[in-house]
């Protein structure tokens, strides 16, 4: 059987002429153009179009079918469709027609129109059914015209009009008007149809006269012509083709994954929650939080929680705490009462598409890593389902339950005062998030388990799956540095202004008779040392700087800074008094920034200080006893229990699970 389907480009042939289905119009018909250009466009119902299809009257061109975007599915509905009442209606019907047929062969009479025959077989089949009154000779007739062309026992029901009449002239107007005026990406409102609408009748009436001219529709008219029109169709028009697929998007099966470990799905978002400096208590902003999740199991992998914007630097952090086990991570955090099981190398990441992850260092990580790295389409969220819905349960179940919380918009925020009740530093923070994850998210029934909890998805398949982990997981640390060549010297390497020698790396010059050129790598974080390749050994080693004074817990943002500054002052004749002397200002410079009354100057301040979850979690244990101090405890009797935190508002874990 050859079936069809309107999309766009459907040619169907009558008498000679080629119409070529163009589009669907709002007001719900299909549009027609004649191929060679000659004869005006069609406007058509879809009954009008399955009336010449069905009549064959319009033939479908075979050599138009084949794959395209559907407008609408070409099945006319059957009897069942029908309500009880126009089934019933149109079974009777055709049980006239099929008695009154069969009479007239049995009486070897030929069927056409013989009014006294029809007359007289009709009362009696009216009898037989028990009708208290026969239909009429013309009534039947005019049945058999309209079940004729189809023999389609539908075309018999009763094709009653409900509502008001409309128009037919009134609305052709409105047609040309909503496509000129409303059916635009200036998103024109009713108001606007409606004073076209008026301009364009009056215009109309001006060449008229008498009872010709067209009397103009009631703005209520036009608005409820407005309500009726397709929506897809108008979505498409005012907002554009992303958008309304976006929001007429429906949900089918998702996507499948076998087994753990199968596809990790990373995304960043920034956290509804406002974090003040630790030391000061001032509100530097909202950080920025990446996340990898198990697709599978819907395990939480790891995390990067940071105050700079996001970059392939936090994806290679966070999936380096998603690959790594976590069972020393969870030894030094007091208070967990459940595993946190995930590690592993996956066979698959999917992340966003953004130009900052399109890095060399993310593309050599997974390469090196035997990783299948996918970059999702443009605004297309469904590609990564099940990170997308975290993010929402993550802000629902944890972050709006937080003092300082914000929310996503000024009638869901109220009269809530974020910036005055915003109590947590990127320490409390990190650990409260680390508390949530292990011992509610993970333990938490998910509607896409079946019922079952993450962790209990993971623990199924973990016996029956290989987990592969790095044989050396300094690895890793080297993986998220960045690869530069640079010459080693008599004075060792130089890497921005700064120098780093030992004595491995002179052993370097006494095998080659001139100076070698090594692999380096360099890290943001940190510039008081740099990893070096040794060919020979076909390892990393550590050089630190030369210049620790200087160097040490110097972040490589910080450090530019300095040195941009130097040359600013000093020109080449620089000391190394002044360096000191100008690190010192930078560093008080960013301190005062923390100060800040403005909260982005504070918020960049904290990014150039490089404080993230990285160096939290480094300090597992101290910054957790801060975020779990006992609430009836205030501020100055905490300080004499942990010396080394620094004061916190009375808040709890407990109280917000």
């Amino acid at each position: 059987m050859v079936r069809f389907h309107f999309k766009r480009g459907l040619r169907f042939l009558e008498n000679g002429l080629v119409w070529v289905l163009q589009r669907r119009s709002a007001t719900g018909k299909i549009m027609f153009e004649e191929e060679s250009g000659e004869s005006p466009s069609q406007a058509l119902t879809v009954s009008e179009v399955y009336e010449k299809y069905l009549g064959e009257h319009w033939r479908v061109d075979e050599s138009s079918l084949g794959p395209g975007k559907e407008l609408m599915f070409s099945t006319p509905k059957d009897i069942r469709a029908l309500g009880d009442r126009d089934a019933e209606c149109a079974a009777m019907r055709g049980d006239y027609l099929t008695k009154l047929h069969q009479r007239l062969v049995a009486e070897g009479e030929r069927w056409r129109c013989v009014p006294k025959l029809f007359t007289h077989h009709l009362k009696n089949i009216a009898r037989e059914r028990g009708d208290k009154k026969a239909p009429g000779w013309s009534t039947v007739w005019n049945w058999w015209k309209r079940y004729e062309a189809t023999r389609c026992i539908t075309k018999l029901a009763d094709h009653r009009r409900t509502g008001r009449t409309r128009d037919v002239v009134q609305f052709s107007v409105f047609e040309e008007v909503i496509a000129e005026v409303f059916l635009t990406p200036q998103k024109q409102p009713g108001k606007t149809v409606c004073d076209a609408m008026e301009d364009r009748i009056q215009r109309i009436n001006e060449g008229l006269s008498g009872e010709s001219k067209i009397s103009t529709p009631a703005k209520a008219t036009v608005y409820r012509w407005l309500k009726d029109l397709n929506h897809a169709v108008v979505l498409r028009a005012r907002e554009g083709k992303e958008a309304s697929e976006r929001q007429m998007r429906g949900t089918m099966q998702g996507l499948r994954v076998n087994r753990i470990l199968e596809r990790y799905e990373i995304d960043h978002t920034p956290v509804d929650v406002l974090v003040v400096c630790k030391l000061t208590r001032m509100v530097l902003g909202r950080p920025w939080l990446t996340l990898v999740i198990d697709r599978k199991s819907r395990m939480i992998a790891g995390f990067y929680l940071s105050f700079h914007a996001p970059s392939a630097y936090s994806v290679l952090y966070a999936l380096r705490m998603a690959i790594l086990p976590k069972d020393d991570l969870l030894k030094a955090i007091p208070g967990l009462h459940n595993p946190w099981p995930v590690r592993g190398l996956p066979r698959l990441i999917a992340t966003d598409n953004g130009m900052d992850l399109h890095s060399h260092a993310l593309e050599t990580f997974c390469m090196d890593a035997a990783i299948e790295l996918l970059f999702c389409g443009v605004a297309h969220p469904e590609m990564k389902g099940a990170i997308e819905r975290l993010f929402g349960t993550l802000s629902r179940d944890l972050f709006h339950t937080l003092p300082g919380t914000v929310f996503a918009s000024i009638d869901q925020r109220g009269d809530y005062p974020s910036g005055d009740l915003a109590a947590l530093d990127l320490d409390t923070l990190t650990m409260i998030l680390v508390k949530w994850i292990v011992d509610k998210y993970h333990c938490t029934p998910h509607r896409g388990l079946g019922g079952n909890t993450p962790l209990y998805s993971w623990q199924e398949d973990e016996a029956s799956t290989s987990i592969d982990l790095p044989a050396y997981p300094r690895q890793l640390d080297v993986m998220v540095g960045q690869s530069a060549n640079r010459t080693a010297f008599k004075y060792g390497i130089e890497y921005d202004c700064i120098r780093y020698n030992s004595d491995a790396l002179l052993s370097f010059r006494e095998e080659k008779k001139k100076s070698p050129i090594v692999e380096i790598r360099v890290y943001e974080h940190d510039v008081s040392f740099i990893d070096v390749l040794d060919e020979n050994l076909g390892e990393f080693i550590r050089v630190p700087a030369v210049d620790q004074a200087y160097c040490q817990g110097l972040t490589r943002h910080v450090h530019l800074m300095v040195r941009q500054e130097v040359n600013r002052r000093f020109g080449n004749q620089w000391q190394q008094q002044q360096l000191l002397e100008v690190k010192r200002e930078i560093q008080a410079m960013v301190a005062a920034a923390m100060k800040a009354h403005k909260a982005g100057k504070r918020k960049q301040a904290a990014a150039q200080s490089m404080v993230d979850s990285n160096d939290v979690l480094n300090q597992h244990k101290a910054a957790f006893e801060g975020a779990r101090r006992p609430s009836g405890m205030d501020s100055e009797e905490f300080l004499h229990t942990v010396p080394s935190a620094s004061p916190l508002p009375k808040y709890t874990w407990e109280s917000h699970v």
